[in-house]
């Protein structure tokens, strides 16, 4: 019986606080998709295999949504954010880079990123939101 309550959510938050980002900038958090969203890859339209099975896939995945942008783990695997795909040859294929994800944010209507981030992120959304 664990005494400390865990796995408590963000509230809803889309962006991490500073501290919580500063932690996940020293480790990035654990995942916690279990189920594929469809019967089919949206990549590829193809059924999962015993090879290669169906699984939810980050359509803005950890790394960019962590580190570069301080989305909350919580956002990140959102319906939202998850399509489904196969784990070995389709996965990849959904996820988008740097550019796409700010892309993909103004598309869900948010406006402006954490002020703490990186000038160089910070310039790279206000291109993003100048195209």
């Amino acid at each position: 019986m664990s005494l400390v309550q865990r796995n408590l959510g963000f509230g809803g938050r889309i962006f991490l606080e500073e501290a919580e980002w500063l932690t996940y900038c020293r480790r990035k958090p654990v995942r916690y998709i279990r189920r594929p969203k469809a019967a089919v890859c949206r990549e590829c339209g193809g059924p999962g295999t015993s090879e290669n099975p169906l699984q939810s896939a980050h359509i803005i995945g950890f790394d960019v949504g962590v580190i570069d942008l301080a989305l909350t783990p919580e956002f990140l695997d959102c319906d939202k954010n998850t399509v489904t795909a196969h784990r070995r040859t389709c996965n990849k294929q959904s996820e988008l880079d740097l550019q796409g994800s700010m892309g993909r944010l103004r598309e869900l209507g948010i406006k402006e990123l954490p002020q703490y981030l990186p000038a160089v992120i910070q310039e790279a959304w206000r291109k993003a939101t100048d195209n």
